[in-house]
């Protein structure tokens, strides 16, 4: 029998757009995940706040159902609006007593400058490490809007605190929070 008669050179071709399509695709999945992976660093890359908060004013506080207490306007040593220091309430573990806090925004509402946890009364040795510098600080530069750690939701990534999501997603829902108030009703 005749082997050239039974073999045609194009019937093989369909190899070829095989092994091409197939490379794509490999390529494709492999740099979404890359960039994905690149925009997920950069979100969670902190931000330099290079200014120093000089003097604040009170302003009068918008109403508002964001737990917003009140509002300050922070200014630098050239008397120019940097950021505003928002002073709210948020509801944790402990739904009888809230959380006092500040959260520092700068003034156009996309970097948190830093916050701090003025009173809280969550469960002892477990809410209460809210308060430990090594859960504030994470803070500190981080792009606006937060998120926990392991959310699938955009935004930076802030590491709750462990047995303690509650009190912990408690205060990264309240700087989320002080941010819409910032947006909506003071940055320039």
């Amino acid at each position: 029998m005749n082997k050239k008669a039974h073999s045609n050179p194009k019937s093989n071709a369909w190899l070829i757009y095989f092994a091409i399509m197939l490379v794509i695709s490999v390529g494709v999945v492999f740099g979404s995940s890359a960039i994905a992976k690149a925009a997920k660093e950069a979100d969670n890359k902190p931000v330099a706040v290079d200014f120093t908060i000089a003097s604040t004013t009170p302003m009068s506080v918008a109403e508002n159902e964001l737990g917003i207490t009140g509002v300050e306007k922070a200014f630098d040593g050239a008397n120019n609006v940097v950021a505003y220091v928002i002073k709210q309430q948020a509801v944790g573990y402990n739904q009888e007593s809230p959380i006092e806090m500040a959260t520092t925004i700068t003034a156009d509402g996309k970097i948190v400058c830093g916050i701090e946890i003025i009173s809280q009364e969550e469960t002892e040795y477990l809410g209460v490490r809210i308060m430990e510098d090594s859960f504030t600080n994470q803070f500190k530069g981080r792009q606006l809007p937060l998120k926990g750690a392991g959310s699938i939701l955009k935004g930076s990534e802030v590491d709750l605190i462990a047995r303690s999501t509650v009190s912990s997603q408690a205060v990264v829902d309240a700087v989320n929070n002080a941010q819409e108030y910032v947006t909506a009703n003071l940055a320039e």
